[in-house]
């Protein structure tokens, strides 16, 4: 039987827990609220203060059109950068080189990047030995999209950077702003300029990056040595928004930034992004307006205070300790030690096992009904994955249409979340219905034991999350020592451990569900509701939790349907789509392509009523899931060709050195040959073992920008034909194409580029040399 919670005499319990449950909710959002950037500033501040109103001018030149690596557009923004730097104060000059990326079990891809270094010197280099900080930024852009946000934000920023820097008469250390090309092929600048420079000559690297076009600037990514720069990033903003849970995250996600090249190459820094608004990113929309200026004052904002703090410090002597660290409502960034947070985390399970075998000594609770509180709890965050994913499941079978965005991310994502939050609520609530037979110290300990026996795991496995567990343990036992001394629980002490929750949880739960998408919010909802079991003295203290939970059920499903109802397409959120054009010289035979799941009334209009569904990886390993193909009109575009220059036999080896061009100009260049048929390539003096770049069963060239046609010196055995298999790739669909589909209709826009194969006419010709 539940004891009565103490409470002040003549008011209800359940008035109280109702008053504390909307206190936290109150909490919850405040906390959601308080996770935006800071006002972007006006243009007439101080030159010595960022703002986000003078980079307009720069901002709207580099995001005409889209700008990748090897196009007259990237050249432009590569000039405008070299000049804004320039007349901001900084010695510039430009490297370039050939950049050859070859990752085992992936197309090689080459080109010729383009990086802008521009220096602002230090007044006392020698204070760091001769290292210089470095920032990163890349001006390069996807082909799909102009770049306002990804990552124009970030090169305005750091040109408003030097502006303030000059300004403000520099600081001790040298200062080094790169601007790396082919961030979006696989970080070529970044790998060439590490290939020239290393990294021995910088002390700290700060890469700044974008994954949408708002929100608040996340430092998601840190070196392992990484408390000096946590405690510089404290200070360096109004919002020093971080937590060391991102990046364990992150690493388990397959990303890559230039950060990632520095970082493996031995580099100490930090990377930092604003991940809201993913339908922008790599999009048609990724444009002047419709960036967050907001987002930019706080990009400009924590790079300048960055600077001002690592400027003048000793850059070899920061703390090079690991740190755990997180922000209290985005205003302040905690931050200690690994080291302490595992001697916190020691205490604090001791110190709950201590108070659970003193109160099963006083008989205040049963370690059956701890046992029991425990596992309901527990089950409560497995049952609301299930739920949730299953409920998702369900949603892309009622809407098939959401599979034709990224990452299947509904627009209207307000309602999905909506949804879901309900369903996790829901759980709660009938999980605080069933253990009601349990006395409050025993609902306490057993919601305390999760968390507890969750902190020893990631400080195990992942320390930097130990944060999450660590606080809203300590803040719960309290609660459990009152329930343990006076064998009834106090509903004002059981709300301190769901409102530490709450704070630390909210914005974790929020951006994991950006970064993770609705289609894996199961995992966030889970770690809500992990969280949430703390809630439980106070959920089973409410009136009639079962029927709570039941309501919460029935509002859960009209939020799903209502989810459901509102996820079409229309002009204000169109539906992506993308059309290839191939014509195959050898075979004579010309198809429609598209990696859509299903044609839309563009797609459709050419590739008829009943388009077959094949994969063509082996093919064109850029198309990894299969297309819907059907036959298209012969058009006469020109096909590249192949020219041997030089064919030489030795020791058995056939040494063949041919060239490959495309008079379409063609983007990308892709250049496959048989494994079997050569042992190894050299390429821009690289040399590629055939048997370690299987693609599935190919060697796979991709030559990015490649004006001037690709060379390439491959060995075979004597005697031995070489087939070479070439296709060339155009941006977009040329003139003649576009003649036979016409326009691209209201309602659909361009797939955003990493998705699904975009608008490209491609020419592909087999010969044997």
């Amino acid at each position: 039987m539940t004891a009565e919670p103490n409470v002040p005499r003549g008011v209800r319990p359940s008035a109280v827990a109702v008053v504390l449950v909307v206190v936290l909710v109150a909490l919850g959002a405040l906390s959601l609220l308080a996770f935006r950037p800071p006002a972007a500033a006006p243009a007439d501040v101080p030159p010595t203060e960022f703002s986000a109103a003078r980079v307009e001018a720069d901002l709207r030149e580099i995001a005409q059109r889209p700008h990748p690596l090897g196009t007259a557009d990237n050249d432009r923004v590569r000039e405008h950068v070299v000049a804004a730097a320039r007349a901001a104060g900084a010695r510039v000059r430009v490297e370039s080189g050939e950049v050859v990326l070859a990752d085992p079990g992936k197309p090689v891809r080459v080109a010729v990047a383009w990086n802008v270094v521009a220096t602002v010197p230090g007044t006392d280099p020698g204070l760091s030995g001769g290292r210089a900080l470095l920032l990163v930024s890349h001006h390069d852009s996807v082909p799909t999209g102009p770049g306002a946000a990804d990552d124009g934000a970030a090169v305005v920023s750091m040109l408003e950077a030097i502006r303030v820097l000059t300004a403000s008469g520099g600081v001790r250390n040298d200062v080094v702003f790169l601007f790396t090309d082919g961030e979006e092929l696989g970080s070529l600048g970044a790998r060439l300029f590490v290939r020239q420079h290393g990294v021995a000559e910088f002390g700290a690297v700060l890469n700044w990056e974008a994954r949408g076009s708002r929100g608040p600037v996340v430092m998601f990514e840190t070196s392992t040595a990484n408390a000096g720069l946590v405690d510089a990033f404290a200070g360096a903003s109004s919002r020093p928004i971080a937590n060391s849970l991102a990046y364990e995250v992150y690493l388990r996600m397959p990303n890559y930034t230039d950060f990632t090249v520095f970082r493996d190459a031995g580099a100490t820094g930090l990377n930092a992004a604003f991940i809201e608004g993913l339908h922008d990113y790599h999009s048609p929309n990724d444009d002047v307006g419709t960036l967050d200026r907001d987002t930019v004052q706080h990009h400009g904002e924590t790079m300048t205070g960055l600077v001002a703090a690592l400027g003048e410090r000793d850059l070899r002597r920061l703390d090079n300790r690991t740190a755990v660290y997180f922000d209290l409502v985005g205003r302040v960034l905690v931050h200690y030690p690994v080291w302490v947070a595992l001697v916190l985390a020691a205490v604090s399970v001791v110190a709950l096992v201590l108070l659970v075998v003193v109160g099963v000594r006083r008989g205040r609770l049963r370690p059956v009904g701890a046992a029991a509180v425990a596992g309901a709890a527990l089950g409560a965050v497995v049952g609301t994955a299930a739920l949730c994913f299953g409920l998702w499941r369900l949603l892309t079978l009622v809407r098939p249409g959401l599979a034709a965005l990224p990452l299947s991310e509904p627009y209207d994502r307000g309602w999905f979340i909506a949804a879901f939050t309900t369903v996790a609520a829901a759980v709660l609530l009938l999980v605080a219905r069933l253990v009601r037979r349990w006395s409050p110290a025993e609902v306490l300990a057993g919601g305390l034991l999760l968390v507890g026996v969750s902190l020893v795991a990631v400080a195990v496995v992942v320390p930097g999350a130990t944060y999450l567990f660590q606080w809203p343990l300590l803040a719960g036992l309290p609660a459990l020592w009152w329930a343990v001394r006076r064998g009834t629980g106090s509903l004002p002490l059981a709300a301190l451990a769901p409102a530490v929750a709450v704070v630390l949880f909210a914005p974790v739960v929020s951006t994991l569900t950006v970064a993770l998408g609705i289609k894996l919010v199961g995992v966030a909802m889970a770690v809500a509701v992990l969280a949430g079991v703390l809630v439980l003295p106070l959920f089973t203290a409410l009136p009639r939790p079962g029927l709570l939970a039941a309501v919460a059920s029935v509002v859960a499903a009209v939020l799903v349907t209502t989810s459901a109802l509102v996820s079409g397409f229309d002009v204000r959120e169109p539906r992506p789509d993308g059309l290839l054009y191939l014509r195959d010289a050898t075979t004579g035979r010309s198809v429609w392509l598209t990696g859509d799941p299903e044609p839309d009334d563009w797609t459709g209009r050419v590739l008829g009523a009943a388009p077959e569904r094949v994969s063509l990886t082996r093919e064109f390993p850029l198309l990894k899931a299969p297309v819907l193909r059907a036959p298209a009109p012969a058009l006469a575009l020109a096909e590249p060709t192949v020219t041997t220059l030089a064919d030489t036999t030795a020791d058995g080896v056939r040494t063949v050195r041919f060239r490959v061009d495309s008079p379409r100009r063609g983007w990308r260049i892709q250049v496959s040959l048989p494994r079997g048929a050569v042992r190894a390539c050299v390429v821009a003096g690289q040399r590629v073992e055939s048997a370690a770049q299987s693609v599935p069963e190919n060697l796979v060239f991709e030559f990015y920008g490649a004006d001037d046609g690709a060379e390439l010196t491959c060995e075979a055995s004597e005697g031995a034909e070489v087939p070479v298999d070439v296709a060339d790739f155009s941006l977009g669909l040329p003139p003649e194409v576009e003649a036979l589909v016409g326009p691209r209709p209201e309602g659909t826009v361009l797939v955003p580029s990493g998705y699904r194969p975009v608008d490209s006419a491609v020419v592909r010709r087999a010969v044997r040399i």
